[in-house]
């Protein structure tokens, strides 16, 4: 139900902004303020991204791939717009600006109560909830392919954490300048490496799949997954985007561009890499139904025991850009919406120890709830896109 409303949705909103031009040339790209950018893949881009490529070939086999890709074309007339009201709506907050679905619901359509659900929910699904999911798969890889124990992981996040809670929004924001296209150029250098060492087997596995890949059976098993996990890795209308449009320095055409390139780095880099590194993984080897094993055997297959210690390397910072830009969401709306110290030294405690329960609960448990949660945000970010589109021309 929600993967056609969404599909009917993008189709809308593209209709509407008459599928604006979304191009962004590479010297504009480097003369430009590039905190959004690195904020919005610092937020998307992460052990999801990764793992919902490999989630979807487990599930829904490579044609799944394909899904991904087309809808995340479709859907990026969505947070274009998404985009365009995160920055039309935010508000300054120090030396720096906030925004997001709170901004939207309160200064747009003056739901209060609405705004201040929104609001609660954010802190929730990405605050707290994304950064279980990404800790306990990042501790599973360590414990995979180290000797490192659960324990030692558990003190070492702690410190980390604590070293985190201290830093101010502008540290923030400046460390994700860093740590983000490091993180994105290890990944992909590590990625094209082990594709060019094995470029024949690919061509040869891609030969082989394609007739499955293109099956009528094939595309319809994969469509219902793929659009599912596209909507999940990109984040769609769950608020990150109009968080990041909002923390934006350029002017919002730019800043609205920044977040479809964003999208378009992860449905198609990371897609195209991931899938086909499961390509060539998967010519001479049955698929495993655990998806950590299986990303870890795709790597130790096509680069041995350095692609798997980069591959552990590279999902450690993931995990850490993850925590970056939720502790900087949190603590950005607390100390804007409340000014309370209590309330903010709370939210430092839970951060924590949502953190540390996240590398021993099983992702399951999180998953059951992170579902419902997700669906509610979708909605009601999607009420706010449905009541607001066309208001720039008002």
């Amino acid at each position: 139900m929600l993967t056609i409303f969404m599909f009917i949705l993008s189709i809308i909103v593209s209709k509407k902004i008459k599928y604006r031009n979304y191009k962004l040339g590479v010297k504009e790209l480097l003369k430009r303020d590039k905190t959004s950018l690195f904020l919005t893949i610092g937020t998307k881009v992460g052990v999801g991204s990764i793992i919902g490529t490999t989630v979807c070939v487990i599930v829904g086999g490579f044609a799944s791939v394909f899904w991904i890709m087309v809808f995340s074309l479709m859907m990026s007339s969505i947070c274009y717009y998404e985009s365009y009201l995160g920055k039309k709506y935010r508000k300054k907050n120090s030396n720096n600006f906030i925004g997001g679905p709170y901004f939207i619901l309160k200064y747009g359509l003056n739901k209060k109560i609405l705004s201040l659900i929104s609001c609660v929910l954010l802190i929730i699904i990405y605050c707290f909830f994304f950064q279980m999911i990404q800790l306990n798969t990042i501790s599973n890889i360590i414990i995979l392919n180290t000797n490192i124990n659960r324990n030692i992981i558990l003190i070492s996040v702690f410190l980390i954490l604590l070293i985190t809670i201290g830093l101010s929004i502008d540290s923030v924001l400046k460390l994700m300048n860093k740590v983000v296209p490091i993180m994105c150029f290890i990944f992909v250098i590590m990625c094209l490496y082990s594709i060019v060492n094995n470029i024949d087997i690919l061509i040869l596995s891609f030969k082989y799949n394609l007739n499955n890949i293109f099956s009528i059976k094939s595309i319809l098993s994969g469509m219902v997954i793929g659009i599912k996990r596209s909507i999940f890795m990109n984040e769609i209308l769950v608020g990150t985007t109009s968080v990041s449009s909002a923390a934006d320095k350029n002017d919002s055409d730019i800043c609205m561009r920044y977040q479809v390139l964003g999208i378009y780095f992860i449905s198609f880099v990371i897609t195209i890499l991931v899938s086909s590194l499961l390509l060539i993984y998967l010519h001479d080897n049955n698929i495993l139904n655990d998806y950590i094993l299986l990303i870890n055997s795709v790597f130790y297959m096509t680069s041995g025991k350095i692609g798997v210690y980069l591959l552990t390397v590279t999902f450690t910072l993931f995990g850490f850009t993850t925590i970056l830009s939720g502790y900087y969401i949190g603590k950005n709306y607390i100390e804007y919406l409340t000014g309370s110290r209590l309330l903010f030294n709370i939210f430092k405690v839970l951060f924590i120890i949502v953190c540390l329960l996240g590398i021993i609960v099983n992702n399951s448990i999180i998953w059951k709830y992170l579902d419902y949660l997700l669906f509610i945000m979708i909605i009601i970010n999607s009420y706010s896109i449905i009541k607001l589109i066309g208001s720039e021309n008002k």
